[in-house]
């Protein structure tokens, strides 16, 4: 039993599917801890408490950071 995604990768041509593999490898890598700090620059942590923080979790891997959320 195929999925739409799978029904959608088969479809798309060599050339597509290479790009699409490109555009996911560019936006699914790991955060720098330059970027982790940058992530947390104005909400409230300090640039000691951000190096320490970023530090402790680049190993993590993380791909994005969100929040916290306004309502």
């Amino acid at each position: 039993m195929t999925t739409p995604i799978l029904e959608q990768l088969e479809a798309m041509g060599p050339d597509a599917l290479d790009g699409a593999l490109l555009a996911l490898d560019t936006v699914s890598r790991p955060l720098t801890v330059r970027e982790i700090e940058a992530a947390m620059l104005g909400k409230g942590v300090s640039r000691s408490q951000r190096k320490i923080i970023s530090k402790a979790i680049e190993r993590l891997h993380i791909i994005a950071v969100v929040g916290p959320e306004h309502g």
